[in-house]
């Protein structure tokens, strides 16, 4: 049985998995990352390779940026500067001494979706992935991911929301309907301060009214960028992923407010996709990245 090393690089730390090729998981840790150079995130890969190198098959990388994944090529990074149009998974395979695959974080958890979860057999569908500071996003187009003439597709969080620009920058998908959009949304609704989503679920569940119209809220924007982006798409599925909707009651919510959206719809032509969440939730991109591997690897 084939064993991988999956690693999703965050802001300042990676999370690593050893997972084998039927999805069980070994063993899970972080380590701390620095964002100035490349050795920065290398070395701590490498370190781990080192440790587990008799085990794994291989490396399997998701990351915030441009990537063109069948190359393993990555023309940004995200908060990662040094990326530029750069053989990564190439650079990092010869460095480590293990085969190497990159994705995109946000395409990787669609593609643990697509393989094992919500968009198993989808052949249209939508992956939105709400994180702290932006959102990740993937589309699915006749059974495949769509990757665009730049690999940039479903890159969702500079999408604007208001043409007149009346709110700035302010309309832009990534800032208001991120985990921080929410989180700012509901503390101007309720007055509450230093808010997190753990505790916005607890005021839900005691039934606050106050954090209960910033959710609201929150939800009907929400709700008006998947309106948006199903006139463009035509997905059968829309798969809400991230630590929002980890409990029941907030992809309820959302459901609802996107029923909400679509009945307004004066002229009946715009379809309506099933709302579903994410089976995997924080383990998703960990489930992609096998599947990423395996498919590229040619054992799918």
């Amino acid at each position: 049985m084939e064993k991988y090393l999956t690693i999703d690089i965050g802001r300042t730390r990676l999370r690593y998995g050893v997972v084998t090729e039927e999805l069980d998981i070994l063993e899970t840790g972080k380590e701390h990352t620095t964002s100035e150079d490349k050795m920065g995130i290398f070395e701590p890969i490498k370190n781990l390779t080192d440790r587990f190198r008799d085990e794994i098959d291989g490396v399997s990388i998701t990351m915030p940026g441009v990537i063109d994944r069948e190359r393993g090529f990555a023309y940004s990074g995200g908060m990662y500067r040094w990326v530029k149009d750069f053989p990564y998974a190439d650079e990092l395979s010869a460095y480590i001494g293990k085969p190497v695959v990159i994705a995109n974080d946000a395409k990787g958890a669609a593609l643990a979706e697509m393989g094992y979860g919500s968009l198993k057999k989808v052949k249209n569908g939508l992956m939105l992935m709400i994180l702290n500071t932006g959102i990740g996003g993937a589309v699915v187009l006749d059974g495949h991911l769509v990757n665009g003439e730049h690999f940039a597709s479903a890159e969702m969080s500079y999408m604007r929301g208001d043409y007149r620009n009346r709110d700035g920058y302010d309309d832009m998908f990534a800032l208001a309907v991120s985990v921080n959009g929410l989180i700012k949304l509901v503390e101007e609704t309720s007055g509450l301060k230093n808010l997190n989503i753990l505790r916005i679920m607890g005021k839900l569940h005691e039934k606050d009214e106050n954090v209960k119209k910033g959710v609201d809220i929150y939800c009907d924007m929400l709700a008006t960028f998947i309106y948006n982006i199903q006139c463009v798409i035509d997905a059968e599925v829309c798969v809400i992923a991230g630590d929002i909707i980890d409990g029941s009651f907030m992809i309820k919510m959302i459901k609802e407010a996107v029923d909400r959206k679509f009945a307004e719809d004066r002229y009946g032509n715009v379809f309506k996709p099933q709302i579903r969440e994410s089976v995997f939730h924080n383990n998703a991109r960990m489930y992609g990245a096998v599947y990423n591997f395996r498919q590229l690897k040619g054992k799918i």
